[in-house]
């Protein structure tokens, strides 16, 4: 199993763990503050303060999970228009989202941090995502263009789709690859 895919399995996985713990965790700490303010009993203001913060805690959790829940949501975003211009730009990313570039970069950076991208990283000075894999795949076409100049016979490319996190890879027709995006194994 690659690494890109288990990156968001186990996001996906904390994911729902912190939307579960975090509102539970919340819930229960305001209904505690709240019944300390209201009951015949007086409890001190430390008390209710230390409810009232635990509770600010567990939705503050619960938010966590809502941010990795969209910024998953947005590599799928990501990688498909990625797989329409394999150019990485982050301004045509930009562009097709609705976003805006410094957004774009955050999101790939939060991205490329939990390793939700094999091996990728931004150009600061081109302003574009890296994928080496998807390079090497670019440089491979290159030559192949090469060959075929010379007279060679190209292979009889394929579209892919990749199981793992919806990229759309060409490859080889009756050959195994690797995913541009995520590392994935694909059958031609």
């Amino acid at each position: 199993m690659n690494r890109s895919k288990v990156s968001i399995v186990m996001s996906q996985i904390i994911e729902k763990i912190e939307k579960i713990v975090g509102f539970c965790w919340g819930a229960f700490f305001t209904l505690g503050a709240l019944i300390s303010m209201f009951d015949d009993e007086k409890d001190g203001i430390g008390l209710i303060l230390i409810l009232w913060g635990l509770a600010a805690l567990g939705f503050w959790v619960f938010y966590l999970g809502i941010k990795r829940r969209k910024m998953r949501l947005e590599f799928m975003k990501y990688i498909t228009q990625l797989s329409v211009d394999p150019s990485g730009s982050l301004e045509n990313l930009a562009s097709a989202t609705g976003e805006s570039v410094g957004v774009v970069k955050a999101n790939l950076h939060y991205m490329i941090n939990k390793r939700f991208f094999t091996d990728a990283f931004i150009n600061e000075q081109t302003n574009q995502l890296i994928l080496p894999a998807m390079a090497q795949k670019t440089q491979q076409q290159a030559q192949a263009t090469q060959y075929m100049a010379a007279g060679a016979v190209q292979p009889e490319l394929v579209v892919c789709t990749c199981r793992c996190c919806g990229g759309i890879n060409k490859i080889a027709k009756g050959t195994a690859g690797e995913c541009d995006f995520c590392g994935s194994p694909l059958q031609g």
